[in-house]
């Protein structure tokens, strides 16, 4: 396994703790504000699982202990969780529609939203998509257009029958 192997798997795991870090207050801002569904809870663990599993696969391969990448990903997974309570926290809850806290809420949430998809947009493209044509060769572009068909189609869905939370 090369260095450049080990380079794009240390990337998608920074990628994936620094998207967590606007996604986990995004989500704590959601379940506040009650607009937090399935279909979103699914697309962030579709999106995060096979990024994080190809990681670690990558750093296991490069001779990195499991024990090493076990903790590496818990603390991912431990700051996203803490990082979703603090967003609920500091987030109230009994916001009048319309008003300057509910403006600045909306504002705020937007804000998370664009710095998300930025920041997995900017690890996709500068580690994913090279080592998945690397990889895959020409079988990689039709494999990321069936992704995205899907989270299409599971948006399409939700908004069929995954109505966000009351």
């Amino acid at each position: 396994v090369s260095n450049s192997e080990r380079n794009v798997a240390m990337s998608m795991w920074l990628g994936l703790t620094l998207d967590g870090i606007p996604e986990a207050l995004m989500l704590g801002f959601m379940t506040n504000d009650g607009s937090l569904s399935w279909v979103l809870l699914v697309s962030v663990f579709i999106a995060n699982f096979p990024e994080a599993f190809s990681a670690a696969s990558l750093l296991k391969g490069h001779g990195l202990s499991t024990a090493r990448i076990m903790l590496m990903w818990t603390a991912v997974f431990v700051n996203t969780g803490l990082l979703a309570m603090v967003g609920s926290l500091i987030l109230p809850d009994d916001v009048a529609p319309g008003s300057l806290l509910d403006r600045e809420r909306s504002l705020a949430t937007s804000t998370l939203e664009g710095l998300t998809g930025g920041a997995m947009m900017a690890m996709t493209a500068t580690a994913m998509l090279p080592e998945a044509f690397h990889g895959a060769g020409q079988a990689s572009g039709l494999l990321f257009v069936s992704g995205f068909l899907v989270s299409v189609i599971l948006n399409g869905m939700g908004a069929r029958i995954g109505q966000p939370q009351d």
